[in-house]
């Protein structure tokens, strides 16, 4: 595996097919070895990148793997339930703090709140934005 990496901007990619035959005068003269149906390929604004070749089904099934797998790593609803979840832990601990009559704790335990609760707001707000 190389460690030769092409950065750009997502903004500014470029997407392209060809078909087999296509390849040698559409990408490069020399490239003749092409076996499968299609070339995908997948550029930065100054025209590196990477060609993928395969069938129909193939290319269908990298984009559709590949869109699973951002929409999962990017998906703020972990995020979400992990704020609420920490929320409702921080909310139990400043009643037991109430509970005890230990108010020494509660200034300290509001100001998180306030925190978790804006962190809720822009999570949900994310999650919200995601969604439409």
């Amino acid at each position: 595996m190389s460690n030769h990496i092409e950065w750009g901007y997502v903004e500014t990619a470029l997407y392209t097919l060809h078909l087999r035959e296509r390849v040698a005068d559409e990408l490069r003269p020399d490239v003749n070895d092409i076996t499968a149906p299609y070339v995908l390929g997948i550029w930065n604004e100054s025209g590196d990148g990477v060609a993928l070749e395969g069938d129909r089904r193939q290319l269908l099934n990298f984009a559709t793997a590949l869109t699973a797998y951002l929409e999962r790593e990017t998906s703020p609803l972990p995020a979400l339930s992990h704020a609420l979840a920490e929320l409702h832990v921080l909310r139990q601990r400043r009643g037991a703090a109430l509970d005890d009559e230990d108010l020494s704790q509660v200034p300290a335990l509001d100001e998180q709140e306030v925190q978790l609760l804006s962190d809720v707001a822009d999570t949900a707000a994310a999650v919200h934005d995601d969604l439409v």
